[in-house]
């Protein structure tokens, strides 16, 4: 089995102390994490199904008189945490950004420019809404007074990552060519 990144989420979590579902997703969103990480809810309880299939979880013995039973790592699940192959795949591992797939295959989306202003106009918008809302998560936490330099740093590093994408939508804007098949080359910078 392939550890993905909401695994990963799921068992650094559980490392903390044993947890139910719904408190896995509630400090989940306490965290800020769905905007720094892919992941649902729905998705959430099907990789705590699977990590339990593949033992890297296992469900507690029910509590009396409650329904829900507290899910706990196990020391598959430890190992999993401190395995050097996943933790080299989130170092090494490609960056890749799935609007690229638009200025890729153009004719397949979009063929003219005044289309493909518009795109890049609700791309725009997309990116200034998660911006405000990154930086109203680091505003809360700031006024708590109570963050991590890990959690800092992941606000930070989103932050920066969100600027430098809009200033790149500022630039594609600015020289998105009327021919795509064009191999003249816009202005460098």
């Amino acid at each position: 089995m392939e550890i993905t990144r909401t695994d990963l989420i799921i068992l650094a979590l559980l490392a903390e102390k044993p947890s139910y579902g719904w408190e896995l997703d509630a400090t989940l969103t306490a965290r800020g994490a769905q905007l720094w990480a892919e992941y649902s809810r729905p998705h959430l309880y099907y990789a705590l199904r699977k990590l339990e299939k593949h033992g890297y979880v296992e469900l507690l013995p029910p509590q009396p008189h409650e329904l829900k039973r507290l899910h706990q790592i196990t020391k598959k699940g430890r190992n999993a945490l401190g395995d050097t192959a996943i933790t080299d795949r989130l170092l090494y591992n490609r960056c890749y950004f799935d609007f690229d797939l638009l200025l890729g295959f153009p004719e397949r989306f979009r063929s003219d420019k005044k289309d493909f202003q518009e795109v890049l106009e609700g791309r725009r918008q997309a990116l200034q809404q998660e911006l405000a809302a990154i930086q109203e998560v680091w505003r809360e936490a700031e006024l708590a007074g109570k963050i991590s330099f890990g959690r800092f740093a992941v606000i930070r590093h989103r932050i920066k990552f969100l600027k430098s994408e809009l200033d790149f939508l500022k630039w594609l804007a600015k020289n998105t060519p009327d021919n795509w098949d064009s191999l003249s080359r816009p202005a460098s910078g």
